[in-house]
């Protein structure tokens, strides 16, 4: 069967990924930083004083980390395709150039996974399923693509509906690597010290990993 897949999609993205390991970089960084003010703003049990705003303030914490977040990895992973290397210099100008496109998508996709997580009784799970498969290029066309938020939603939508083999292999590229992840970072997070930090590089590699799949296949199809 044809999938539309670029040959050694998979292949070349592990490459890109071993020669660019400054990728996994950011996330682990912007984690780090979100987990530790997150443990020195919780809010302290019993204590109602000032802890609504820590709340919100935990919040937007964690809203900007995600963006942050987002933004690097993907910018990096695209200058790794187009040039087969990448900087925290592609990270910084992608977030500046389409911070406020990833976070308009990241509200709509908010909305998606309430919605999601609404029918997954009636659906036995397929809308999480469905909500990965609609919406896996998301945030592709709202970095490399440059699409405002509620475009690239719905470019990610368009090209699932006219690329369904392409898009079906890398959802079950992800389901497996996310799997096979999560073993794998469990193993080490027992491990006294060091296990964490195993831990946390195992996670973010398989997310860099991805990233760098569902780039290449979004330029790809878009003839980038």
């Amino acid at each position: 069967m044809d999938t539309g897949l670029e040959q050694g999609v998979f292949t070349k993205s592990a490459r890109l990924l071993v020669a660019n390991p400054i990728i996994i970089v950011p996330g682990l960084v912007i984690g780090g930083v979100a987990a530790l003010l997150d443990a020195l703003l919780e809010p302290k049990p019993n204590s109602l004083d000032g802890s609504y705003w820590l709340v919100l303030l935990l919040g937007i914490i964690k809203v900007v980390s995600m963006i942050l977040a987002v933004a690097y990895t993907t910018g990096m992973a695209d200058a790794a395709w187009r040039t087969a290397k990448a900087t925290i210099a592609d990270g910084s100008s992608a977030f500046r150039r389409d911070g406020r496109h990833v976070f308009v998508a990241m509200v709509v996709l908010f909305v998606a996974g309430i919605i999601a997580a609404l029918l997954a009784p009636l659906t036995v799970g397929c809308s999480f399923v469905l909500l990965i498969y609609f919406f896996i290029y998301t945030m592709a066309a709202a970095v490399v693509g440059e699409r405002p938020g509620i475009l690239a939603v719905r470019e990610s939508i368009e090209i699932a509906l006219s690329r369904p083999a392409p898009t079906i292999l890398v959802v079950a590229a992800i389901t497996i690597i996310s799997v096979v992840m999560s073993v794998a970072a469990e193993a080490f997070a027992g491990t006294p010290y060091v296990g964490p930090v195993i831990s946390a590089i195992i996670i973010q590699a398989a997310v860099v990993y991805l990233t760098l799949v569902i780039v290449g296949e979004y330029r790809t199809l878009k003839k980038l």
